[in-house]
């Protein structure tokens, strides 16, 4: 276990992912689904203010770095063509029912319910970008999934006290950025075996 102030550390180096995501937003190597990370940019958000509404400190700023970095992202792309990927009628339904769980969070006074809720709308805006890593790894950055999965196990391993409202979401958010880093890793082994035949 490390101390707590590593959640600090941790966080920050989560949050470089995403800036590192960002430049390669800005750059048109990575085209972000916007509603995924609109979303993703909402809902910890969301998870910050309810585990700070429950005393937790460290730990909380990893679920605040998990939501601000995703909003400059989506604002970024609207300035570069290279970096727009085009929604499907599932992302959009996915949208909704990740807003269901957002509204089912307002509709509870209790903090571990609404942290509940709030895991499974976030878990809703990944899956179009899940399965868009899946099958076009090349539009993705395993890089800086690899570098926010790093941050937030720093901070899963700066959790003092076990319970549901201090581990759940950082477990969930290193969970998540370790798979997009090994589904769009894919897309540079692609790309390098294509290269071999040139």
């Amino acid at each position: 276990m490390l101390p707590e102030y590593f959640a600090i550390i941790g966080a920050i180096i989560g949050s470089l992912g995403g800036f590192y995501y960002l430049y390669e937003t800005i750059a048109g190597k990575a085209q972000p689904n916007r509603i995924t990370w609109l979303l993703w940019g909402i809902f910890p958000m969301v998870i910050f203010v309810a585990q700070r509404a429950q005393g937790v400190e460290g730990v909380s700023w990893a679920s605040f770095a998990a939501g601000f970095t995703p909003l400059l992202i989506v604002a970024v792309s609207f300035f570069n063509k290279k970096a727009y990927w085009k929604s499907e009628p599932r992302d959009y339904y996915l949208m909704a029912a990740a807003f269901l769980g957002i509204i089912l969070w307002a509709m509870t006074d209790k903090p571990n319910l609404a942290l509940l809720f709030s895991l499974l709308a976030d878990m809703l805006a990944g899956i179009p970008t899940l399965i868009k890593s899946y099958h076009h790894p090349h539009s993705e950055s395993w890089i800086a999934y690899a570098v926010s999965a790093l941050g937030f196990g720093i901070s899963l391993l700066s959790v003092q006290t076990y319970n549901f409202e201090n581990i759940t979401f950082v477990a969930y958010v290193f969970i998540l950025n370790a798979s997009l880093a090994v589904l769009a890793s894919r897309g540079r082994k692609r790309k390098q075996s294509t290269s071999c035949f040139r």
